[in-house]
């Protein structure tokens, strides 16, 4: 029973992953702006041949948050 829900919890996470055929990974929080929302992760995984489409230029568009 274990197993199973561990083999369950597994393809839950990894379901929202979508690696390219290029794939190259990158650190460090950069963020994505698209129309009017902003994206961002400390993670990326990208396709090298297209390049990252994120850069930390673009976290200045994230709202400050109150009390932090």
């Amino acid at each position: 029973m274990k197993k199973i829900a561990l083999i369950l919890a597994t393809l839950f996470i990894v379901s929202a992953c979508s690696i390219p055929k290029n794939p190259k990974v990158s650190f460090g929080k950069k963020c994505m702006v698209k129309d009017e929302s902003v994206s961002y992760s400390y993670v990326w995984l990208y396709d090298k041949n297209t390049g990252l489409p994120a850069s930390a230029e673009q976290c200045e568009a994230l709202p400050n948050a109150k009390g932090k």
